[in-house]
């Protein structure tokens, strides 16, 4: 908690001196930072826009694998992305490829004995979205998504299927 408050501190700060400034959704060097969420992981993320059309997007955070009792979960998502070249600047449709290294750890206790495992998986996925920026909040790009992903844990546990998800990303200028 206190280093989420000091970062947001450190955020404010350094927007207020100007070091950072805004940028579009779609420029090239743009450095978007939000959160994005779909229904296998959410996390905080950062896009950067390599040039017009390739990007790249990193997302650390967790993972909602539908189980019960003490579980943890983290991710690391590394996704590639393409933008399909248009004319408006603030609507980008875009495909994405994504790999993943996801680990969920439990510790139960059932009829007085502990339980506890960890499994780590390789995810990987593969979609497409839309980002839009409304007229007056061009730095600000939302975007919602949908694709196919899975993996497989250790022990034999393996998932997959459709997804759909959203995310916010505010654009800095490096």
């Amino acid at each position: 908690m206190k280093k989420s408050i000091v970062a947001t501190m450190l955020f404010i700060f350094l927007f207020h001196l100007n070091i950072l400034h805004g940028q579009e959704i779609s420029n090239v060097g743009a450095l978007g930072v939000g959160v994005q969420a779909t229904s296998l992981n959410y996390g905080i993320s950062g896009r950067y826009n390599l040039t017009e059309v390739h990007g790249v997007q990193a997302i650390i955070g967790s993972a909602n694998y539908g189980l019960g009792g003490s579980v943890n979960a983290f991710t690391f998502s590394g996704r590639y992305l393409y933008s399909f070249p248009g004319e408006n600047s603030n609507l980008r449709p875009y495909g994405f490829g994504q790999l993943g290294f996801w680990t969920v750890k439990f510790n139960d206790s059932f009829f007085g004995s502990n339980f506890n495992e960890s499994s780590t998986s390789l995810a990987y996925g593969f979609g497409g979205g839309v980002e839009y920026a409304f007229t007056g909040l061009e730095k600000l790009g939302f975007n919602i998504e949908a694709g196919y992903g899975g993996g497989s844990f250790s022990g034999g546990f393996s998932y997959s299927g459709v997804f759909f998800g959203g995310g916010v990303h505010y654009y800095f200028d490096l």
